[in-house]
């Protein structure tokens, strides 16, 4: 765990009303992602929710699993996660040295929770280092790292970065190079997602999983999700990316990827 981790989960991660707003979106069922999950979790009999959080989304996902874990970086959401669902397995530990044997789980997931970490890399591989042979491993996340799209602890030049973007869409760098960012939360003020370390990128994420041999079974960048007030060029790369015209099809609010790790 990195100083930015250190200083959020003291500052920010350990207050109860962080874990309480989560809930209202943990809640959901609704998005593509947990509408993917529910039917996934319906099959298997072992999952793990890589950063749990409270617990909202791995108790509505259980219902059927024989083992179902979370697992979170953050001692009041685990404590938190145990007293409101006492019958299900919570622990406290880093997602980037999962404390699971080799390929333990059927389902593993992480919702997001990559755009708060500081090491996406390493937490991907040991997501996939659990995931049994055979097994299905989903990550949902905000798709801040898209060329027209930012953060909001983002401070450098949107136009340098849609343009550095695009190109990069064309000719890409090994490993995921999502770019990092300096978290604007503290203990005092906080808004969503003001705790962002790193910015996500769905076309670089399914390379680097392409890359260890991981067949993709879905992907999306969520446009249906893309907010009503939205700019106009907002709305043209809609446009475009619902015509599955690359990149745009990539540029959407949100990252959606569900592999499966072949035996």
């Amino acid at each position: 765990m990195g100083f930015k981790s250190r200083v959020l989960r003291k500052e920010v991660w350990s207050k109860k009303d962080y874990y309480l707003a989560a809930r209202c979106g943990s809640s959901e069922t609704s998005h593509p992602a947990m509408k993917r999950l529910s039917r996934l979790a319906g099959q298997v009999s072992s999952i793990l929710d890589m950063g749990c959080g409270e617990g909202t989304r791995l108790n509505l996902l259980a219902k059927r699993a024989q083992k179902a874990v979370g697992i979170d970086i953050s001692r009041k959401a685990i404590e938190l996660a145990k007293k409101k669902y006492p019958k299900l397995d919570f622990r406290q530990g880093d997602l980037e040295e999962l404390p699971f044997r080799n390929e333990s789980f059927e389902l593993v997931y992480c919702a997001f929770v990559f755009e708060h970490l500081e090491s996406p890399e390493t937490a991907l591989k040991e997501g996939i280092r659990v995931l049994r042979k055979g097994g299905s491993l989903l990550i949902v996340a905000p798709n801040f790292g898209a060329p027209n799209r930012a953060s909001p602890p983002f401070k450098g030049n949107r136009i340098i970065k849609l343009i550095r973007g695009f190109v990069l869409d064309f000719f890409p760098k090994s490993g995921l190079n999502w770019n990092k960012v300096e978290p604007i939360a503290t203990s005092e003020k906080y808004e969503i997602d003001w705790d962002t370390t790193i910015e996500p990128y769905l076309g670089s994420l399914i390379k680097f999983l392409q890359d260890r041999g991981l067949l993709i079974e879905y992907f999306s960048s969520c446009w249906r999700e893309e907010l009503l007030s939205a700019s106009f060029i907002q709305k043209f790369f809609r446009f475009l990316g619902s015509r599955f015209i690359y990149p745009f099809y990539l540029w959407g609010p949100h990252l959606l990827v569900e592999v499966r790790k072949e035996g």
